[in-house]
């Protein structure tokens, strides 16, 4: 599956200079764009239909280009820019989408904060979005679960300064991220993790035992679903990449990928790459056969964040627990 992944996603890396969108990601990108103008519509205070007026359109028309249904010609794209009263950047970006390719890897520092990596963008536009999220992560804890020490853990574990401007960044990233988890008609995340990525010690046990009460918190939420893969699973499948799937209005005939890359990524959608998209669902359907059921794998987590409590040299009861998190996550 590996092979297969590195296979697809060479045919729309370009060279080397960030990431070429071909045709074979136009669903992707009219989504992508209608995103970005939406938000930009918000932020304007402007409804649908003052956009459409200014366009000479019928309302619809801002709505199916919101929705990613239609595109917009070039002028029809600086109108809707300029009544926004976007920002330079913001209307390089849209137009950069509209025009087929996104801004290159090594300009990403010039996105706006809170933006992250310029191949990362859409990500979180799809991640506010989407009405179901399906998510595989093999070694770490998926980002919008992670606790603000464990992703310090990370960039010290890289040799990088866990209090420099890239870490808090990417905090501020994170903690923005997090809030989808709880807002109003949130999406529903399905997780699939390696035992791996619960017992790879990110930060050491204290922080890794936060991250993991933290996890088993998150686990009872009624729109996110957690299982694992744990080592002594008597089956086996491909669960050796991280792989991300977006559903919209809970009809996958409009999932897009999200296939992780060194520093790069791509966005297979049902459009061009109807044939990778259709094999990640049915992996990740796979996936969720061989794990523990949601039950079973909080259970384990709450095992594991308690393993790493006894070696953080956490005070236990006489059961042997950690007594400050078990009138926490004990509840059942």
């Amino acid at each position: 599956m590996y092979l297969q992944l590195g296979y697809a996603a060479s045919r729309v890396m370009g060279t080397g200079e960030g990431i070429v969108m071909s045709p074979q990601t136009i669903s992707m990108q009219r989504r992508q764009l209608g995103t970005e103008l939406r938000q930009l519509r918000e932020a304007a205070n402007l409804l649908q239909e003052d956009a459409a007026r200014q366009l000479g359109k019928a309302n619809n028309k801002i709505s199916r280009l919101e929705n990613g249904k239609v595109t917009v010609t070039r002028l029809e794209l600086d109108t809707l820019l300029e009544l926004y009263r976007a920002s330079d950047e913001e209307a390089r970006w849209c137009r950069d989408v509209l025009g087929g390719t996104t801004a290159k890897r090594g300009k990403a520092a010039q996105a706006t904060v809170l933006r992250g990596p310029t191949w990362f963008r859409p990500f979180r536009d799809f991640e506010r979005d989407a009405s179901e999220i399906f998510q595989v992560n093999v070694e770490l804890v998926p980002g919008v679960l992670q606790t603000p020490d464990y992703i310090k853990g990370l960039f010290t574990s890289r040799g990088r300064d866990a209090e420099g401007a890239a870490a808090d960044e990417t905090l501020r990233i994170r903690e923005a991220r997090r809030t989808v988890l709880t807002r109003d008609e949130p999406p529903k995340f399905h997780f699939v993790l390696s035992e791996s990525a619960l017992r790879r010690q990110i930060g050491g046990p204290a922080v890794m035992a936060a991250q993991l009460e933290y996890l088993a918190e998150v686990a009872r939420l009624d729109n996110v679903e957690i299982q694992v893969v744990p080592f002594d699973s008597q089956s086996y499948e491909h669960l050796t990449s991280n792989f991300t799937i977006f559903r919209f209005d809970s009809d996958s005939a409009h999932d897009i990928g999200y296939i992780e890359l060194y520093n790069d990524a791509m966005y297979p959608d049902m459009n061009k790459n109807p044939e990778l998209v259709r094999s990640l669902n049915d992996l990740f359907g796979r996936l969720r056969a061989v794990a523990l059921g949601p039950v079973e794998s909080r259970s384990l987590v709450v095992e594991l964040a308690e393993e790493f409590g006894r070696q953080a040299g956490r005070p236990t009861g006489r059961d042997g627990r950690d007594v400050h998190r078990r009138d926490r996550l004990d509840d059942e």
